[in-house]
């Protein structure tokens, strides 16, 4: 007997619908088949369409509470946002990753990758919902040796205590950028071993800048001081020529692809096609609230396809899928992503109803906005488009009162 069956649907497997039932038992999926099984949960999925979950592999979840506040560029958006980030406390940071855990929850998400302040709230925030993270704190040294004594100590402080907890939280250390941290301090990260997370070739004011001070671009900036591995995950990675994107392939490295941030801050179009014929392990992401202004994996699966389609490379609907899944997952070595026996028993299910057909089988410029139901660890987390693990209307109500206080002030 199962802990948990999905019986009745459509499950994608290896890029098409095929109709089977899924057998959980703990934390993993255990069986996939036609046979009629029994388990103590037994969940009707008839006239539904049963997902692997999405990871969005790259947010700063708590700038929830900044959402739809700062225009501009990028280099004007982080000077408004990191005033406002300054006054924030652990008590705002943990309710706004709470409101972000509803916004994800809802729309298919079972992991995420985060990189911020206060990240002990994250920690608590992301326990409390039943999800599924790497987390780390977002460290930046400023070419000051004392500051980048305390934000690796604290990163590292960080990593050591969270990491592992729960059998749903990784830690990698996450360097902000390379125009926030220095190349020695970015050579002691990448010594270290850990899984690294950091902001890469966002846009071409990055790239003009590090190219006038190091006279290279940042991808080989990086390289050329060892950080770019298999174990480095780089954010953005929009203004990248053929050559860098050979680098990034030949050296593994994984990239959080963000359109609609990309969008919202006038920072470019990445080269996804481009990057996928090279081998480069793509994974989707929304960036945080305050620049997108959505943590919804389901709109930004529309975005990406549309702007390639502009770029006339198009992505076909087995691969976003596989983008905002399988790939996230791997990038943060765990073990999901894909509905298949051994890997995790994170699942989402989504009526037929909510793509409003009739034809759900490529909804990639047509994508519900929800999702019917959420299993993290082969437990169900939101049901019938309810979260099971926490009070969303709570969250809300307090939300609602730490924006009131923290950004009026300084509106």
């Amino acid at each position: 007997m199962y802990d948990l069956i999905i019986y009745g649907g459509k499950c994608w497997l290896d890029g098409k619908f095929e109709d089977c039932n899924i057998g959980i038992k703990e934390k993993n999926i255990s069986y996939i088949g036609k046979k009629e099984e029994k388990a103590e949960i037994e969940i009707n999925a008839s006239n539904c369409l049963i997902f692997p979950a999405f990871f969005n592999s790259h947010t700063h979840s708590a700038m929830t509470i900044l959402r739809n506040l700062v225009e501009g560029n990028l280099t004007e958006w982080l000077k408004k946002v990191q005033e406002i980030e300054r006054r924030m406390s652990e008590k705002d940071v943990y309710w706004g990753t709470m409101l972000a855990c509803v916004e994800m929850l809802k729309s298919g998400t079972a992991g995420f990758a985060d990189m911020y302040i206060h990240m002990d709230s994250v920690a608590k925030a992301v326990c409390e919902a039943g999800m599924r993270a790497s987390l780390g704190y977002g460290m930046a040294d400023r070419g000051d040796p004392e500051r980048a004594k305390k934000e690796l100590e604290e990163g590292l402080r960080f990593a050591n205590k969270w990491d592992g907890a729960f059998g749903r939280i990784k830690c990698h250390l996450a360097p902000h950028s390379l125009y926030t941290c220095s190349l020695d301090f970015l050579k002691k990260v990448s010594e270290l071993g850990y899984l690294k997370h950091i902001h890469l070739a966002e846009t071409l004011w990055e790239v003009k800048e590090l190219k006038k001070k190091y006279g290279v671009t940042p991808v080989k900036l990086l390289d050329r001081i060892g950080f770019l591995d298999d174990k480095t995950v780089a954010a953005h990675a929009v203004w990248l020529s053929d050559e860098e994107i050979e680098i990034l392939a030949k050296r593994k490295v994984n990239v959080a692809h963000c359109p609609a941030s990309n969008m919202r801050l006038g920072s470019g179009i990445a080269k996804v096609r481009e990057m996928l014929n090279a081998g480069i392990n793509v994974c989707l992401a929304t960036d945080g609230a305050a620049s997108n202004d959505t943590l919804n994996m389901l709109q930004e699966i529309r975005i990406s396809a549309l702007l390639q389609q502009l770029r006339r490379k198009p992505i076909k609907f087995f691969e976003i899928i596989k983008i905002a899944s399988e790939n996230g997952y791997k990038a943060y070595n765990f073990n999901g992503g894909k509905i298949e026996v051994g890997k995790l028993a994170d699942l989402i299910i989504i009526d037929k109803k909510l793509i409003f057909g009739p034809r759900y089988e490529n909804f990639t410029y047509s994508p519900p906005q929800k999702v019917s139901t959420v299993i993290i660890d082969g437990k169900i987390v939101v049901e019938d488009g309810t979260i099971l693990t926490f009070d969303e209307e709570k969250v809300f109500s307090k939300v609602e009162k730490i924006a009131e206080d923290l950004i009026n002030v300084l509106l």
